[in-house]
C-alpha cells in the first residue's frame, strides 16, 4: 500500500506513479482457512449452571462463591476526592448512632430513600452520588450511586446493578451490599430491601444483568456478570492459541465477551460447549477488542454456536446465522450451511481482503457488506437474489449485485461469480 506523499509539489512522473499504485490489484494469495485443534477445546464439567437459573439467583450463587474482597474497593468515577472529603461528615452524621455494620447500612438506607425525591420530570442529568446528593433529587441511577458512595465511606462492601424491575421488565439499579457478613439486596429508590440469600421473595421483581465489579480473577482472566451470564470479560494474558475455560469456582461460565483489549499475541480462540452469547449487535466484544484475533473455534457439541473456518455461526435448526468474522481475518471463506447474506454480515472489518460466498446462499441483502476498505475480491454464486430499494424504499429484487450490496469496499474490488478457481496452491493461515 502505497503512503500519503506530503510535498508542496511534484513532477509528472511521481503523480503518475502514485495514480497507477492507487489503481492497481494486488496479486491475489490463496488461504487455506484456519482447522480447529480439537484437543485446546475445554474439558466438560459439572460446575453448576447458573445461567439456567432465574437472574437473581444465578447472581447470588455467584456471589456467595467471591472472595471478602468482593465490592470492598469504590469504583473509580464514582466520586471525586474532594466530592468524598464533602460527603464523609454528612455520613458520619447518618451513621453516628450505629454500632453494627448492618445498622450502618439500614441508616444510610433509610436516609436515601427518605430524602431523596425520585426525579419524575427528567430535570436531573447528573446520576452522579454527590449531584444526589446535592439536588435531592435522581432517578434510580443516582439512588444506588448515592447508596455505594455511603457504603463505602462507612467502610461497608458496596456495588452497583443494572438490570430490569418486574414484572414489566422496566430498566432499574440497584445495589448489593454486604453488612456483618451478610449480602443485602437494596432497592433505595423503590424502598426494598432483602436477604440476599431469600431469593425466592425477590427473584420475580429483580432481574440483574449487570454489576460493576470483578466477580473471580486468575491469572488469565477476568470474571464477571455480564448481560445476565457468568462472562469472561478481560483476558490478562494467553497464548497465540487461547482456551476460554469452562467454568470458575464451580459455575459454569457461559459468555464470552471481552471489554478490554485482548492481548495482541492472542491469534485464535476455542470456546467449549459452555459458551452460549457473545453479545447481541454492537456488543460482541470480540470485534471491538480483539482486533488481532484470525480465528475462533467452537466445539462441535455446542447446541447454540457452530462454527467452520474459523468463523462463528448462530444455530438455527439445520441452517445457520453468521455471528462473528474474526477482526484479523483476510481471507473469509463462508459456510456452506448459510443461505442468506443479511444487512451488515460483515461490517466495519479492516482486515478482510477476500470474501467467499458459497452457491448454498441464494439471497443477499442491501448493505451486506459495510466499510470493509481492504476487500479486493468477492465470489459470488452464479445464481442468486439481491436485494435493494427504490427512491421510495420499496424492495428490488435483482439477479445482480447492486450499488448497494457491498458498500465501503476498496475501490478496484473485484466482484467474481463462481467457486474460488481448483488447483490453487494454498497458504495455510
Amino acid at each position: 500500500m502505497l503512503s500519503l506523499v506530503l510535498f508542496s509539489c511534484s513532477t509528472d512522473d511521481e503523480a503518475a506513479l502514485v495514480n497507477e499504485a492507487e489503481n492497481s490489484v494486488p496479486e491475489q494469495v490463496f488461504y487455506t482457512p484456519s482447522q480447529p485443534d480439537e484437543s485446546m477445546f475445554p474439558a466438560a464439567d459439572k460446575s453448576t449452571e447458573v445461567y439456567k437459573l432465574d437472574l437473581s439467583d444465578g447472581l447470588s450463587r455467584c456471589i456467595r462463591k467471591c472472595g471478602d474482597d468482593l465490592g470492598v474497593a469504590l469504583n473509580a468515577g464514582m466520586a471525586t476526592e474532594e466530592e468524598l472529603e464533602t460527603l464523609l461528615p454528612e455520613v458520619e452524621v447518618i451513621i453516628e448512632t450505629a454500632t453494627t455494620e448492618k445498622q450502618k447500612l439500614d441508616a444510610i438506607y433509610n436516609w436515601v430513600r427518605t430524602n431523596i425525591k425520585y426525579d419524575t420530570q427528567g430535570e436531573v442529568l447528573d446520576q452522579s452520588a454527590y449531584s444526589t446528593f446535592i439536588n435531592q433529587k435522581a432517578v434510580c441511577q443516582g439512588y444506588s450511586n448515592l447508596v455505594n458512595v455511603f457504603c463505602h465511606l462507612a467502610g461497608l462492601a458496596c456495588f452497583n446493578a443494572n438490570g430490569f424491575m418486574g414484572p414489566y421488565w422496566m430498566g432499574h439499579a440497584w445495589n448489593y451490599v454486604k453488612a456483618d457478613d451478610k449480602w443485602y439486596v437494596v432497592d433505595a429508590t423503590n424502598s426494598r430491601f432483602y436477604l440476599m440469600t431469600q431469593t425466592a421473595s425477590y427473584k420475580n421483581d429483580y432481574f440483574p444483568m449487570m454489576v460493576d465489579v470483578i466477580l473471580f480473577e486468575d491469572d488469565n482472566f477476568k470474571y464477571t456478570w455480564y448481560n445476565g451470564h457468568l462472562a469472561v470479560t478481560e483476558v490478562k494474558q494467553g497464548a497465540t492459541a487461547l482456551t476460554i475455560p469452562f467454568s470458575v469456582e464451580g459455575l459454569r461460565i457461559s459468555s464470552f465477551n471481552p471489554v478490554k483489549a485482548v492481548p495482541d499475541n492472542v491469534k485464535i480462540v476455542y470456546l467449549g460447549v459452555n459458551i452460549i452469547y457473545l453479545g447481541d449487535g454492537n456488543d460482541i466484544g470480540i470485534n471491538t477488542y480483539g482486533k488481532k484475533i484470525e480465528a475462533v473455534h467452537v466445539a462441535s457439541a455446542n447446541t447454540t454456536f457452530y462454527s467452520e473456518n474459523g468463523i462463528v455461526y448462530r444455530r438455527n435448526g439445520a441452517e445457520v446465522s453468521l455471528t462473528l468474522v474474526p477482526p484479523a481475518m483476510r481471507w473469509v471463506e463462508l459456510s456452506s450451511k448459510l443461505t442468506q447474506l443479511e444487512k451488515n454480515s460483515i461490517y466495519y472489518h479492516n482486515a478482510i481482503e477476500t470474501l467467499v460466498i458459497p452457491a448454498s446462499v441464494t439471497r443477499i441483502e442491501s448493505w451486506a457488506v459495510e466499510n470493509a476498505p481492504n476487500l479486493m475480491w468477492i465470489y459470488v454464486p452464479e445464481e442468486c437474489t439481491y436485494l435493494s430499494y427504490d427512491s421510495n424504499y420499496n424492495t428490488i429484487e435483482s439477479s445482480e449485485p447492486t450499488s448497494k450490496t457491498f458498500v465501503g469496499i476498496h475501490r478496484n474490488c473485484q466482484i467474481i461469480k463462481g467457486a474460488v478457481p481448483t488447483g490453487i496452491k494454498r497458504i495455510t493461515l
